[in-house]
């Protein structure tokens, strides 16, 4: 199948799925999740293997147990872009439910800029359009594989009000003069970055090579480093937008250390409030993830 072919079908189908409401679409994904459990999938086996890795203390029934509930979630979270990438941003800000720390981003705005750190937990998609709707916001943005699906991304996080940063030396330092001028810049920190853009650093126990773009950026003068997600609420009922201000946990003194110390220091400082997160709604996280793929 042609690139086109594939573009055109994968943007189709999105705009299907964009129609459907919230319950609609989340009973599609318990459909597909009896199938995924069924036949041999990559997506499946990545997960069961990542939880082991991180969750050792687990029982085989509880890993197994939080193995389903990731791969539900992984499933929504998929089928949510349908929802996130082609339908207006309002219907999307729509399905927030409550909104918890909003003070400390407000707070941060009125003191300059802001790192506002999202992992891949919950549906980060729909925070982004959120946090574009409260600040001037530059997202880090990697280009989809497939050029029309590409263009409905920019697209959908052009109209929410973001400008997209690639993700380029050009692009980082786009990011600097947006937190220059005060502004928020908004990055996927648990992404695992390309060559000689990370060091190993702990994570859940195991050491995973780490961007150190959010920790360098961090160090940008009067620049507040904020952690949130949009956490999905039970039974289709929406999202809860939940933030929290960690700059004072990534404020790393270490004496005499040397600048790779005190680098390494905030990465591991980030690394860690990210996982305490994700251990607030584990199932939520994306484990499907390969984050591991350059250290085991």
């Amino acid at each position: 199948m042609s690139e086109n072919l594939k573009s055109n079908f994968a943007v189709g189908l999105l705009r299907i799925l964009g129609k459907l409401p919230l319950w609609g679409l989340h009973s599609i994904a318990r459909l597909f999740l009896v199938a995924m459990l069924l036949f041999p999938n990559q997506t499946v086996k990545q997960t069961r293997i990542n939880i082991q890795r991180c969750w050792p203390n687990l029982t085989s029934q509880q890993q197994a147990k939080l193995v389903r509930k990731s791969v539900l979630h992984t499933l929504y979270a998929a089928l949510e872009m349908g929802l996130n990438w082609t339908q207006s941003s309002q219907r999307g800000l729509d399905h927030i439910i409550s909104v918890t720390g909003g003070e400390c981003l407000q707070q941060a705005q009125a003191t300059g800029a802001i790192v506002l750190l999202t992992p891949h937990l919950g549906n980060w998609e729909l925070f982004a359009n959120w946090s574009a709707h409260q600040a001037n916001v530059t997202a880090l943005y990697k280009a989809a594989k497939l050029p029309g699906l590409d263009r409905l991304i920019h697209q959908a996080r052009s109209n929410a009000g973001m400008k997209l940063a690639p993700a380029t030396a050009k692009g980082v330092m786009q990011l600097k003069r947006s937190l220059v001028k005060g502004e928020v810049s908004l990055i996927l920190p648990d992404q695992e970055p390309p060559p000689a853009a990370g060091i190993i650093s702990q994570w859940f126990g195991q050491p995973a090579y780490t961007m150190t773009l959010a920790a360098q950026l961090a160090d940008t003068k009067n620049t507040r480093v904020i952690l949130g997600f949009a956490r999905r609420l039970a039974n289709s009922e929406g999202f809860a937008i939940e933030l929290e201000d960690i700059s004072n946990l990534c404020s790393v003194h270490t004496g005499s250390g040397s600048d790779s110390e005190v680098l390494a220091a905030k990465v591991q400082a980030i690394n860690t409030s990210i996982e305490r997160l994700v251990r607030c709604t584990p199932e939520q996280y994306q484990w499907e993830y390969r984050r591991f793929k350059h250290t085991l």
